[in-house]
């Protein structure tokens, strides 16, 4: 298949699976027959895809931002470790004055020892606390040609609603612009 062949079909797919148009309504706009969108459809599974797009990117950010939260809440909450010698954990025998044994535990302040586990981070902690705030920045500040076309989209119809003759030229720019970030994105 030709690059601008591959590139029309990415941008169908986009159009079928996120933005909703009809096979006929991508034929019209791509200038293509309706039989190959409906090809192009059929072989690229578009339809479960379409059904399975479950994984948006603001369901992404929701479930990182938990995720996140969760991090934090589970520092905040567990409980405070301490650095005590184990020998000083185990019960000793002692014999009291009239010789019968009875067991004791050593008496110390557990304020006297450093904190093992506490509620700041520890490096694994910090480590995945990083990772979790890239991803959501990544997230947050990307875009892919999802957002361009649904941007696109937007500014068409709201441009329709006041100019129908301006919204048909706007199509045929931000189709281009679409073309052109599906190309740069392949390569």
């Amino acid at each position: 298949m030709g690059a601008r062949k591959k590139v029309e079909q990415e941008f169908a797919k986009t159009l079928f699976v996120n933005e909703g148009l009809t096979q006929k309504e991508i034929a019209v706009r791509l200038d293509v027959s309706e039989k190959t969108v409906g090809t192009w459809v059929k072989k690229g599974n578009w339809e479960k895809l379409k059904t399975s797009l479950l994984v948006t990117r603001d369901n992404q950010l929701s479930e990182l931002y938990k995720q996140l939260e969760n991090a934090t809440m589970e520092i905040k909450t567990r409980p405070i470790v301490r650095d005590i010698p184990a020998a000083l954990l185990k019960p000793i025998k002692l014999k009291d004055d009239s010789g019968c044994e009875y067991i004791e535990y050593p008496k110390y302040n557990p304020e006297d020892y450093p904190i093992k586990i506490g509620n700041t981070p520890t490096t694994k902690d910090a480590d995945i606390i990083l990772k979790i705030t890239n991803s959501i920045k990544k997230l947050e500040t990307d875009t892919n040609v999802g957002d361009t076309v649904s941007v696109c989209k937007d500014l068409i119809q709201f441009v329709r609603s006041q100019d129908q003759e301006l919204a048909n030229k706007l199509i045929k720019y931000c189709d281009a612009l679409i073309t052109e970030k599906l190309s740069k994105h392949g390569n």
